[in-house]
């Protein structure tokens, strides 16, 4: 083999070797379509860190990995009806263990790293505690169950944490 073969193997390998240990944090998005209703939900992967818990006061706003809804068509939040358009999604400490998600018309949020909060949307939230632990926040939309039957689901979840708001449908034509 000649110098130039062995170069490009041995920096191929230590390519590869870097991939395999570093932590991966990439932009994840997940799409919905149903009855009409098209939503992308883009966030940035972080790792559960249960210290950042710790100190958690009323208030408090979590940007959820910088979250954003986009929504293509009207749905329906509890009895607010919000329009199409690009959705800051952030969660609102009550405490550690419970939350509220809010929604920004990303037009009227001013600075996405630091939104106006009182241009935000509270949705009906449901927080639940002791769940099996994740290591990495995780954002989804999901079908309803139970009450929220007929709904889509945004859930947000973190450590042993899941939070969700429900999304009316439109009506099916």
């Amino acid at each position: 083999m000649n110098k130039r073969t062995v170069f490009a193997a041995g920096l191929l390998l230590v390519c590869l070797a870097a991939t395999m240990v570093a932590h991966p944090h990439f932009n994840k998005t997940v799409t919905a379509a149903v009855k009409g209703l098209e939503l992308k939900l883009t966030y940035f992967t972080l790792p559960y860190n249960a210290k950042h818990l710790e100190g958690i006061k009323e208030g408090f706003v979590f940007h959820c990995g910088r979250a954003k809804l986009n929504v293509a068509g009207e749905m329906t939040v509890g009895s607010t009806k919000l329009s199409a358009g690009s959705y800051l999604l952030r969660a609102k400490a009550k405490s550690a263990d419970e939350w509220t998600l809010v929604l920004i018309p990303e037009a009227q949020a001013g600075d996405p790293q630091n939104p106006d909060m009182s241009k935000g949307i509270a949705l009906e939230t449901k927080s639940f505690a002791k769940q099996s632990e994740l290591h990495h926040l995780d954002l989804n939309l999901t079908g309803g169950h139970g009450d929220s039957d007929g709904k889509l689901l945004v859930t947000v979840s973190f450590g042993s944490r899941r939070i969700e708001a429900a999304i009316t449908l439109p009506p099916t034509a």
